[in-house]
């Protein structure tokens, strides 16, 4: 019951329609690295997660400025890539012009990318530190069939997510899907940087 408590507390917090999420998917859709990515994204979870569970959400907690700067930090982060693909969006810049004005993606800098959606994600912060971290309190006696269980939801759901993509990239290549996603990706990202720096 702990290991089943770990999956779906991770797969809820998960499954959400977030930066990391659409980076997923735009590596599935253009096919670049895209294994690469789930398994840089999974790696970051580790830490996260893994952290959280030994005590690093009790350190946010005590430090309400190391919040502010890491959520500042990612809300920058998301503010350049939304900005970026809505401009894409509007200028209908389809997957195969992106690729030839900005070069083939990397495999370093598709990892990069993945460490910036992950470690630099504020909500990605918020939910394995703070909610993940909390919710593991009561089964510190079973602390690591807990983390095992919020890790595979983990897992499952990057790869998954990622060679859902890739196998329907042929229909969400396409010119106007693309740039729907692109417009949607965009506005998501900015409206999440957005609220995360405003006061509440």
């Amino acid at each position: 019951m702990v290991f089943v408590y770990g999956f779906i507390l991770g797969i809820s917090l998960i499954i959400s329609l977030g930066p990391q999420n659409l980076f997923l998917i735009r590596q599935g859709v253009l096919k670049q690295h895209a294994l690469v990515s789930a398994t840089a994204c999974f790696v970051c979870d580790i830490i996260l997660i893994g952290g959280s569970i030994t005590g690093l959400h009790h350190v946010l907690e005590q430090h309400p400025s190391l919040t502010f700067w890491l959520t500042l930090a990612g809300s920058v982060f998301l503010l350049i890539y939304g900005s970026k693909s809505i401009r894409g969006a509007i200028t209908q810049s389809g997957p195969k012009q992106t690729n030839t004005e900005n070069g083939e993606s990397s495999y370093w800098k598709i990892i990069f990318l993945a460490l910036g959606f992950s470690l630099l994600n504020p909500q990605a912060i918020i939910d394995s530190m703070i909610i993940i971290g909390g919710g593991s309190v009561p089964y510190s006696a079973h602390i690591t069939t807990f983390l095992i269980g919020v890790l595979t939801a983990s897992f499952l759901w990057f790869f998954l997510l990622t060679l859902t993509a890739y196998h329907f990239s042929d229909f969400l290549i396409q010119d106007k899907i693309w740039g729907g996603l692109q417009l949607l990706s965009g506005i998501l990202m900015i409206v999440i940087a957005i609220k995360l720096i405003l006061p509440t």
